[in-house]
């Protein structure tokens, strides 16, 4: 399934994605709740694609202090659990036959704020609909290109990470493209500015060295596959690398 932005080939999703589309007609309050990055706002657009978004906090000052907010029939709004003044919002729905569409990441909504809601669509973590990660990286790989101008040079493979969902899958599609291109003196550049960034206190060396050391065991450990031949092709004795792998056995 594929309607203009929004992408998914997970049954999870297909059945969140019918009941938004039921709400295109049903005018009641809904809520949709979900981690960072997994497509809350994108499904919202689906029910109304000209509905206003806007925070929570932002709507609740504009109820308060701007009595001529202009406004849609349908509003999205965003980490709606940061609602304080519950019946004012309630109070301005009800004046102005507002149909108010909720998202949130957090598990938990007060009683009062849940109550609100007549439907609630759940969508889950990207990394439990595998269905989806490739379409949306397809998608990201076409807008990297387009943004980079890289159409004639395709990465030799994506990175992909979904530690954030689409937001960290995007980025890790976007760094696949740049390095294709990227060479040491950007690398080193890159590594530059972050350690003037990052440095203070002492011991610099010693709480910044995982940066270089830890990517480096990790792709020996691909090419090597044993510490044996890791050690010869790094120019380390055995016991010095057990001891590294040990160091940063987290980030490996």
């Amino acid at each position: 399934m594929d309607n203009e932005s929004f992408i998914t080939n997970s049954p999870l999703l297909k059945e969140a994605y019918n009941s938004a589309m039921i709400l295109q007609t049903l005018k009641v309050h809904a809520l949709i709740s979900g981690q960072s990055g997994t497509g809350k706002k994108t499904l919202a657009k689906q029910i109304d694609e000209n509905a206003l978004i806007i925070d929570a906090k932002d709507l609740q000052n504009e109820i308060q202090y701007n009595k001529n907010f202009q406004t849609t029939p349908t509003i999205i709004v965003k980490n709606i659990d940061e609602i304080s003044n519950i019946d004012a919002l309630l109070s301005w729905l009800e004046q102005y036959h507002i149909r108010m569409i909720g998202l949130t990441s957090k598990d938990n909504l007060s009683v009062k704020l849940q109550e609100l809601f007549t439907i609630t669509i759940h969508i889950t973590p990207l990394k439990e609909r595998e269905e989806d990660i490739r379409p949306l990286a397809n998608k990201f790989a076409k807008e990297a290109a387009n943004v980079l101008g890289m159409q004639d040079k395709k990465p030799k493979r994506l990175i992909i990470n979904t530690s954030n969902n689409a937001h960290s899958l995007r980025k890790s599609i976007y760094f696949s493209y740049l390095f294709e291109s990227i060479g040491e003196n950007e690398i080193m550049m890159l590594l530059e500015n972050y350690f003037e960034e990052h440095f203070e206190g002492e011991n610099n060396y010693r709480d910044f060295s995982y940066i270089f050391e830890a990517p480096l065991l990790k792709s020996a450990q691909k090419k090597y596959k044993s510490q044996l031949q890791m050690a010869k092709y790094l120019g380390l004795n055995r016991i010095t690398l057990r001891k590294k792998l040990d160091q940063h056995k987290e980030l490996l």
